[in-house]
């Protein structure tokens, strides 16, 4: 079962926040339509590792999709384009705000030919906000809405998380955003309608609840500030590499202490309950990190895991694939990708009445379906040659 099956999806973005959220849905059997730069394309086509032409960045984001060579500027393509619209049911976009209603593509134009269309606006500040015409990437987000400083909790200096992270928070919600809209569509309660979201506000929302523990009463004279969440967050150094561990409860303090030989700090008076080990975790660390360094990764997990602690040696990432929990369940796929040969991604994570959705299409070269699309709406082959010729989509 598919579950977007029979949802069309025009999809006018570029980069990750847009692309990762159209094909979340995708995956999920929607029909997502690329329209891309004639000539160019997205960028993302060029990011990472490539192998025959085929980004694998590109390959993740972009699979289960068709793909179209347009240029949006030529008024000639436009009729045409508005005749493949009149049967979408989404429209994502994540230009900067205003820059396709220029183009004739804005919620206004398109609402009058489809008032049943869902669009979608995904930009990095807001159509309102006064940085609203500013070029932003995803570390100009986190250095704002304080991911970069989460990273140097305890005093330590602000550090970039070393992955997309406001690109990718903004993509899983305008995936939810978008199936609520369709779901509220399919009970009448809203027709076509305009569905605004900024990276910052998804960024925000997804830190709020343990990044800003301390900066959510307003007013709270006398409020005595609590570690944050990310003071835990640390490794310990084995012999041969390392290992996460986290305590919570009094039960796995005890299990670390038995595992790692230090019982006397069961009786230290700075450990003794939850609440002390939260206010003093910098010091427990201080303790547990000599002892950590006396056993190797498999030596220190077994002893862990035979007390009931949660634990974990830290894969690097060529080992990710190869470890049992991450290959039990095929949470990752293979398959022949015709350009890129033979490619592993990680699988749609959803799973719908027990199947893995499956990768119906690898991800399309730039302007794959044009022509195809083009003649289901209409379109002849004159026209079409005529428009390749004058520049207005590629093939």
């Amino acid at each position: 079962m598919q579950p977007m099956t029979g949802i069309r999806i025009i999809d006018v973005t570029t980069n990750a926040s847009g692309p990762m959220a159209t094909g979340m849905l995708a995956d999920q059997g929607a029909d997502v339509i690329r329209f891309e730069t004639v000539g160019a394309g997205d960028p993302a086509r060029h990011v990472g590792g490539v192998r025959g032409g085929v980004s694998a960045y590109f390959a993740q984001m972009n699979r289960n999709k068709r793909s179209m060579a347009v240029d949006l500027k030529n008024p000639a393509i436009r009729p045409a384009l508005y005749k493949l619209i009149e049967t979408a049911d989404v429209f994502v976009q994540n230009s900067r705000p205003g820059a396709l209603d220029r183009a004739g593509y804005g919620f206004e134009d398109l609402h009058r030919i489809n008032p049943r269309l869902i669009y979608v606006s995904i930009s990095g500040f807001g159509r309102s906000n006064p940085a609203a015409d500013k070029r932003v990437y995803d570390p100009v987000i986190q250095s704002v809405s304080g991911f970069a400083a989460a990273q140097g909790a305890g005093g330590g200096e602000p550090q970039l998380m070393r992955t997309i992270a406001s690109d990718k928070v903004a993509a899983v919600t305008a995936a939810q955003a978008i199936s609520s809209a369709l779901f509220a569509r399919e009970r009448g309660l809203i027709a076509g309608h305009h569905v605004e979201l900024s990276m910052l506000d998804a960024s925000l929302h997804f830190l709020w609840p343990e990044v800003f523990w301390n900066n959510s009463f307003v007013g709270a004279e006398g409020f005595t500030p609590k570690p944050l969440i990310a003071s835990f967050y640390e490794l310990l150094r084995t012999q041969d590499g390392f290992i996460t561990l986290i305590v919570v409860g009094d039960g796995e303090f005890a299990g670390v202490c038995r595992a790692l030989r230090i019982e006397h700090l069961l009786d230290d008076p700075r450990f003794t309950s939850l609440t002390l080990r939260f206010a003093n975790y910098s010091q427990m660390l201080t303790e547990f990190r000599p002892a950590a360094a006396n056993f190797t990764c498999a030596e220190l997990i077994a002893r862990l895991e035979e007390n009931d602690v949660p634990c974990a040696k830290v894969n690097q990432l060529h080992e990710v694939a190869d470890d049992p929990r991450v290959k039990h369940g095929d949470t990752l796929v293979e398959y022949e990708h015709p350009r890129g040969g033979r490619i592993r991604q990680a699988s749609a994570p959803a799973v719908f009445a027990g199947e893995r959705m499956p990768v119906r299409l690898p991800a399309p070269a730039l302007g794959e379906h044009t022509a195809e699309v083009l003649r289901a709406v209409g379109c002849s082959d004159a026209e079409i040659d005529a428009w390749v010729a004058s520049g207005a989509v590629g093939v």
